[in-house]
């Protein structure tokens, strides 16, 4: 199924297997989340769950380690990344970012505890809603620093994986978010959907994770359009 959290994320339980792809999904349903950096630019992610303080250390490259603590002290300052959507967490460290990004991937599971880290401008997402064919069509299009986010994208352990754009509609009819369905987004980035008449709804949302580039884990991005009808 194309919902399934292997398309776009690395679980916890595989990442001494298989650093993720774009933002990596460090927890379910965290608490407290918090984020630290060291002078090598090594992450620390710490968050509450079930009752216990849990770690995760991300360095720059290679393996992460579950339960790891930074070597030396916190260098990162808080940071303002206007736009960014289920900001958990943002700090910086020169002209690289780090981001905690939490949100419900599949529909009716756990909000997932997200950890991005890339310079420049985030992920990007533009959605629009249009009148057609007495329903709705969905337009939008993804960009990460100028570059469409499309086709595949590998995790660092070389998994191969198609990028998604997840469709949710709200008040459809219940006063919720509810899936709809998720889309490959062409070449360009843009990516299309024709609402079906169970799924007309108050507005729409687009989801989409960020591409894995080298060491950069783009961050997840996220918008939302109001109904056309």
């Amino acid at each position: 199924m194309w919902i399934r959290r292997a398309a776009i994320v690395a679980v916890l339980g595989l990442v001494l297997a298989a650093p993720s792809a774009a933002s990596i999904s460090v927890a379910s349903n965290a608490q407290r989340p918090a984020l630290r950096v060291d002078t090598n630019g090594t992450a620390e992610v710490s968050w509450t769950a079930a009752g216990r303080r849990r770690t995760l250390s991300i360095p720059p490259s290679g393996l992460y380690l579950p339960g790891g603590k930074l070597a030396g002290p916190d260098v990162s300052t808080a940071a303002r990344v206007p736009g960014l959507p289920f900001a958990r967490a943002t700090r910086r460290v020169g002209s690289t970012f780090y981001a905690l990004q939490g949100w419900r991937v599949e529909p009716g599971g756990p909000v997932e505890l997200h950890f991005a880290r890339w310079q420049g401008k985030p992920t990007s997402v533009e959605l629009r809603a249009e009148v057609s064919s007495g329903s709705e069509r969905l337009v939008g299009r993804a960009v990460f620093q100028g570059k469409p986010v499309a086709g595949y994208s590998r995790t660092n352990s070389g998994i191969r994986y198609r990028i998604f754009a997840f469709l949710d509609c709200f008040a459809c009819p219940r006063p919720a978010w509810s899936r709809m369905s998720g889309v490959a987004p062409r070449s360009g980035g843009e990516f299309r959907l024709l609402v079906k008449p169970a799924f007309l709804g108050a507005r729409y949302r687009v989801t989409i994770a960020g591409p894995n580039i080298g060491q950069t884990l783009a961050p997840d991005a996220s918008a939302i359009a109001q109904s056309a009808r």
